[in-house]
This record gives C-alpha cells, sequence and structure tokens, in this order.
C-alpha cells in the first residue's frame, strides 16, 4: 500500500514528464539539428516528437498490465528475481549518469555566462544538493515543485515571443529542400530533446488515477513539441541556417538580440530564472534511480539512498573533459534511454504475455 504522499495526480505527471525532457537540450536542440536539416530544422522538430509518442504506446502496454507496481517490481515478475534485478539496476545507473549529464552541460552553460572561474566541482556540487534535496522527498512534494516551476518557466518564453517581429520567413524556404535523408537525420538528433519520458516507469504506477495516464502524457508531449518548435522557428528565423549552424547555444544567441526597458543583457536575465527548471530533470531522474534502488533492495530509506547516490553523480560530472564531451556522452546515453522507452518496454510485454502474467487494470 503506497503512502499518500507517494502519489501524485495526473496533471502533476503533466508537469512531471515536461519537467524531465526540458533541461539544458533546449538550448543546442536548433543548433544541432540544423546542421542536417537546415532550413526544415522545425519538420525535423515535429518528427522527432513522434519517437516519445510511440514510447507512450510502449510505456503503457507494459505498464497497464501491472498499474500498480513500479519498473523493478513488475520486472522481477516478468524475467524472475535475478534477471529482472540487473535490468532494473541498468535502469538505475542510466537514469543516474543521466542526470549526472544534465547537471554538467548545464553547469557548462553556467560557466559560460555566469561564472567562468568557478570551479565545475563547485557548481557541480551546488546542483546535486539541491536536487539531493528534492529527490529525497515523496513524489507528491516532487510533483508540486514540477507544477510550480513549469507555470515560472512560462514567464521566460515572453523573450521568445519578443523576437517574432524580427523573424525572416525567407530563411524557412525553400520548404523540404534539405531533402527527406537529410530531414529524418535532423529528427534523429531531435530525438535526444525528448527524452524524459523514461520517468513514466516509475511513475506509472504513483499516479492516482490511472485512467487519466495517456492523456497526461500525450499532453505532455504536445506541450513540449510547441516550446521545442517555437525555439527552433524563432533561432532560425532570426538567424537563418548558416549562422544558427555555427552558434553552440542557439537559444541564447536569440535572446541577446532581445532588447527591453531595464533588461540590458536578456541572455543573462533568463539564465539566472532557468537555473530553477534546470533543476527539474535532475532532480527527477535522481528521484526514479533512488526509488528505483529502493524497490530492488526492498528498502524503504530514501534520504540515506540519496546520499549514498551523491558521491556517483559527482564523480560522473567531473568525467567530461569539456563541454563537446559531455554532449558526446549525453548522446550515447540517448541511446539507452530510447531503448527503455521502446524496446524494454515491448519486450516485457511480449514475455509478460507469453508466460500468462499480469492483468489488463488501469486500462485508458
Amino acid at each position: 500500500m503506497k503512502s499518500k504522499t507517494n502519489i501524485i495526480t495526473s496533471k502533476q505527471l503533466i508537469f512531471t514528464i515536461i519537467g524531465s525532457t526540458i533541461g539544458v537540450g533546449i538550448f543546442t536542440l536548433t543548433s544541432t539539428v540544423v546542421r542536417d536539416a537546415k532550413q526544415d530544422v522545425w519538420i525535423s522538430t515535429l518528427m522527432g516528437s513522434l519517437l516519445p509518442l510511440l514510447g507512450i504506446f510502449m510505456l503503457h502496454l507494459i505498464n497497464r498490465k501491472f498499474p500498480d507496481l513500479s519498473f523493478a517490481e513488475y520486472s522481477e515478475k516478468v524475467l524472475s528475481k535475478w534477471p529482472g534485478k540487473m535490468l532494473s539496476l541498468l535502469f538505475v545507473l542510466y537514469t543516474m549518469a543521466f542526470a549526472a549529464v544534465v547537471a554538467r552541460i548545464f553547469v557548462d552553460i553556467l560557466k559560460t555566462y555566469l561564472f567562468p572561474v568557478t570551479p565545475v566541482w563547485a557548481l557541480g556540487i551546488l546542483i546535486l544538493l539541491v536536487s539531493a534535496y528534492l529527490a529525497s522527498k515523496d513524489a507528491r512534494v516532487l510533483g508540486r515543485v514540477n507544477e510550480l516551476v513549469f507555470y515560472e518557466s512560462l514567464f521566460l518564453f515572453v523573450f521568445i515571443l519578443g523576437a517574432v517581429p524580427k523573424i525572416d520567413i525567407s530563411f524557412f524556404r525553400p520548404v523540404g529542400q534539405a531533402g527527406l535523408t537529410n530531414i529524418l537525420m535532423g529528427s534523429y538528433d531531435a530525438v535526444f530533446a525528448f527524452l524524459g519520458l523514461e520517468v513514466l516507469l516509475v511513475f506509472y504506477s504513483l499516479v492516482q488515477n490511472k485512467k487519466e495516464i495517456v492523456k497526461a502524457s500525450l499532453t505532455a508531449v504536445l506541450i513540449i513539441t510547441i516550446i521545442y518548435l517555437m525555439v527552433a522557428l524563432a533561432v532560425l528565423g532570426i538567424f537563418g541556417p548558416e549562422v544558427t549552424e555555427h552558434i553552440r547555444f542557439g537559444l541564447m544567441g536569440l535572446l541577446k538580440t532581445y532588447q527591453a526597458p531595464m533588461i540590458e543583457r536578456g541572455e543573462f536575465f533568463f539564465i539566472i530564472f532557468w537555473v530553477f527548471v534546470a533543476f527539474r530533470p535532475v532532480a527527477n531522474m535522481y528521484f526514479v534511480s533512488r526509488y528505483t534502488m529502493e524497490k530492488i533492495m526492498g528498502v524503504n530509506s530514501p534520504l540515506l539512498m540519496t546520499v549514498l547516490f551523491l558521491p556517483f553523480l559527482l564523480i560522473v560530472i567531473l568525467l567530461p573533459q569539456n563541454f563537446e564531451q559531455a554532449l558526446s556522452f549525453s548522446s550515447y546515453l540517448g541511446l539507452v534511454g530510447i531503448a527503455f522507452i521502446t524496446v524494454i518496454p515491448l519486450g516485457l510485454w511480449a514475455i509478460a504475455m507469453l508466460r500468462g502474467i499480469g492483468g489488463e487494470q488501469g486500462n485508458a
């Protein structure tokens, strides 16, 4: 029987998925995708959203068979005890690495714009301590934080809307000139910015009304897609494909063009407030990893598990020698993430069907 404090609403699930997905990828999305897709970057971004939609279907297939069990619990039922524990341990390692790499990328962004002489380890520890505090709390607390920060972040997108009058629509023409192959390659790059849906492997069992999970998940992906599309259109419309390709942080480049009374440097103002947004994917994945490890070990020690994970996370943060290496790490990690929202859920569902275990409760 789950504690009432470890239950979230379907509305909070929306914000938790958004919070797990939108963090640092939004800064590099356009400049990464434009290398292949050129002026069709917006098409690639839309196509990139198809994978999480497929992931929702795959995750729902297996989770509806075990609606009140987390990933670690039903993995043992489907695969038997030790193979299930090994798969769950791989998921723990993935989510911890995800949290650490996101933290490292954000550290590099902070060093670029705000704290150029502050050591990586110092900024890394600061981010981890705040994230650890949130990760040690129950799901309801985390759900509320994700919801609150989402509404706060909406204010920041006023900066993007401010760029609309400067957009040159000629940068989007001719549509489709990049070619299908390049558009598909761009959509592959865009997929990595949509990772974060994996949290559903844990949060599915924590949602109060199971019948609303699919709708909530689809709503979250729709909101994420709209936000990414806004950024892609704004950055491309201001700079064009040739310039955008050579801007490391396309969104920050866009914000440098923003002018408003009493705000001299829009990018600094934006990133100061974005700090609160960037904590969410780190804290959410941190929570998922420690919660899953508790289920593997059969204990209920959130604070202890959170503290034990800290050294590992800090080590991963310090591993990349520079920003490019951190991005490379995230790309390899992304392949594991894709597997956890598609191949692995489908495989578990197929095995469960063959073995005739699990019910069909919680259908949406």
